[in-house]
């Protein structure tokens, strides 16, 4: 019977050993023999939990709908996001960045970003209310500490080394967010976030190169990209404009 190690399971399901951790804690999942790691039939229960989580609901909502309630609660993303908006409201960072922390154990990492951060940083961007500056400002100092948190346990663990590198930036937020995405997905980030026009230089070792294009691509950035490509080394743009992807 094959059986999966902590970073296996991780990479291949796109969550932290904390996730797998906090699901261990609600009854979820059971926890991996010492010596072998997960077998296949708790593979298979962790990938259940992941299709389950990837709606939102909460893991006592979960729980209550793996026990075979009919009327187990459900709530969902909406629910999680207006949580979050009401912490932005309050004028404590720590709860705040608590409460990002939470979600964070509780759900996958693509889940966690592009159903619960990205939705909700997109609606800030666009809320003119009262003190909506603040909250965005707010927002994006909590994303930044729970990437770094997050990012400097990976580097702990046997994790896959990728430098992510902003070439052009329009929401300085969204970078943040796609590391602790790829964190997710077992890597091992490391990130230069500010655009200075000028090839960056990863301070450790990296067999994966992203250049980060949120608003083009200046002809110096193009040149060192196809230089890579032609030297044999690792590199791929990615990042939201996708015109500039397409014509590279």
């Amino acid at each position: 019977m094959p059986y999966h190690s902590t970073e296996t399971v991780c990479g291949i399901t796109g969550t932290l050993p904390g996730t797998l951790r906090t699901w261990r804690r609600a009854g979820l999942i059971t926890a991996p023999d010492q010596s072998d790691g997960y077998s296949a039939g708790q593979l298979s229960r962790i990938f259940t939990v992941l299709d389950m989580t990837s709606r939102g609901d909460t893991l006592h909502e979960v729980a209550q709908q793996l026990e075979g309630h009919p009327n187990a609660a459900r709530s969902g993303w909406e629910c999680r996001q207006e949580e979050l908006n009401h912490q932005l409201k309050d004028t404590s960072d720590t709860l705040l960045e608590a409460r990002i922390r939470l979600v964070g154990n509780d759900y996958c990492g693509d889940d966690f970003v592009n159903c619960y951060l990205r939705p909700l940083n997109l609606w800030l961007r666009t809320d003119m209310s009262n003190g909506a500056e603040e909250r965005q400002a707010r927002f994006h100092q909590a994303v930044v500490k729970h990437a770094r948190h997050i990012m400097s346990a990976a580097h702990r663990r046997k994790s896959v080394p990728l430098f992510l590198e902003a070439v052009s930036v329009t929401d300085l937020t969204e970078i943040w967010m796609e590391a602790i995405r790829l964190t997710g997905q077992g890597f091992r980030v490391e990130i230069s976030s500010e655009v200075t026009g000028a090839p960056a230089n990863a301070e450790r070792y990296y067999e994966h190169h992203l250049m980060w294009c949120g608003a083009g691509i200046s002809q110096l950035m193009h040149w060192n990209y196809r230089h890579r490509l032609l030297d044999g080394l690792p590199a791929l743009l990615c990042g939201p404009d996708q015109a500039m992807l397409i014509a590279a």
